[in-house]
């Protein structure tokens, strides 16, 4: 909400929109275009992106429960593949990068930013102090400044035109706040189409040399954006092939995409391990993240921000050349409490799910 009230100002004084009114006036007009759609992905989006009010509204109907949803996947799927008798698990590589204190995420056609954020959820919820460097590869370059604004407004004390002392900040303003310090030196952005795997990830270009580097690489809703794209599996053929060993790929897409099957082939035959999968996962926001927050623009839209999705998830990891399960660190009571909660909660909804446990 603070971000928003920001950025419609900021906008209005500039280049990008002629005032505040005509501004609103022309978001609202866009999230009617993107109800209509139903583009969950930037990449789904008819229409350019370059519109600030069009971003804003993607931003407003999309970004919050995004974050959520890769928070959600990521804690569910660190549940089922850790053993917490033994302290071992399948996200072991993973694990490791955050014990010595440095994750390197990628975010593929990402635009905003919100999956990013999402594993910045994920780190936080369990504990782990972990800095963040952050990747994002889309088409639309204009997403550079926005998400840019986005982050910069989760430090509370520099983010806002007036400074707050931080013995005064919410209990709000000091969670995002703590989100922005596992940031390391921002989210660099970089202008690429996967749509044109003639040009996307050519050998030692900096996207791809980010894609290498990663240690989660997300998918949020691309496969379904590109579908029809007649390049497509050759696009995400080389996504797939340039993980290092011990990455983690997380698909994220509607359930009723019919891509499920796709990535499922090409993962396979880039030798990829599907460590868990959920064929129809029905996502609500917390309930804690109310409604009312943004009541004011649900008016003025004429739109409410999208709280709920089915979607499938899968996260896939490519097997590395050391032990699978190795013992991890020792547990922190944060940490067990987190992953005994997930379990509980996938057990209650599907009592034959299998979890993780070693031989």
């Amino acid at each position: 909400k603070q971000w928003y009230q920001r950025r419609v100002a900021i906008t209005a004084g500039n280049k990008e929109g002629s005032s505040e009114e005509s501004l609103e006036k022309r978001c609202a007009e866009a999230c009617k275009k993107r109800m209509t759609q139903k583009a969950i992905s930037p990449l789904g989006v008819k229409g350019s992106l370059e519109d600030p009010a069009a971003r804003m509204a993607h931003v407003y109907l999309h970004f919050i429960k995004n974050a959520y949803l890769v928070n959600s996947v990521l804690s569910d799927a660190y549940a089922a593949c850790t053993h917490i008798p033994s302290g071992t698990t399948v996200f072991n590589e993973v694990m490791k990068a955050i014990d010595w204190g440095r994750l390197s995420v990628f975010s593929l056609g990402g635009g905003p930013g919100d999956d990013i954020l999402g594993v910045l959820m994920f780190l936080h919820r369990h504990g782990f102090n972990a800095k963040v460097s952050g990747a994002v590869a889309d088409k639309c370059g204009a997403w550079e400044k926005t998400m840019n604004s986005i982050f910069k407004s989760l430090n509370s004390t520099q983010g806002a035109d007036v400074k707050i002392e931080k013995d005064k900040l919410t209990q709000q303003q000091v969670y995002l706040q703590n989100l922005w310090r596992r940031l390391d030196g921002g989210i660099k952005y970089h202008k690429s189409d996967i749509r044109a795997p003639a040009y996307f990830l050519q050998p030692y270009s900096a996207e791809a040399m980010a894609l290498a580097q990663a240690d989660i690489i997300l998918l949020p809703f691309v496969v379904s954006a590109i579908k029809d794209n007649e390049d497509c599996s050759a696009a995400l053929q080389n996504v797939l092939e340039n993980m290092k060993p011990g990455a983690l790929l997380i698909y994220i897409d509607t359930a009723k995409s019919g891509c499920t099957e796709t990535i499922n082939e090409l993962a396979y035959w880039c030798g990829l391990r599907r460590i868990f999968f959920l064929t129809e996962m029905t996502f609500d926001l917390p309930k804690y993240e109310k409604k009312e927050y943004l009541e004011r623009y649900s008016k003025e839209f004429e739109a409410d921000s999208v709280r709920s999705a089915k979607v499938a998830s899968i996260v896939f990891k490519r097997p590395s050349a050391a032990c699978e399960f190795e013992r991890k660190g020792r547990m922190s009571d944060r940490e067990r409490k987190n992953i005994q909660q997930a379990q509980t909660r996938l057990r209650k909804k599907n009592p034959s799910f299998r979890f993780f446990a070693p031989s």
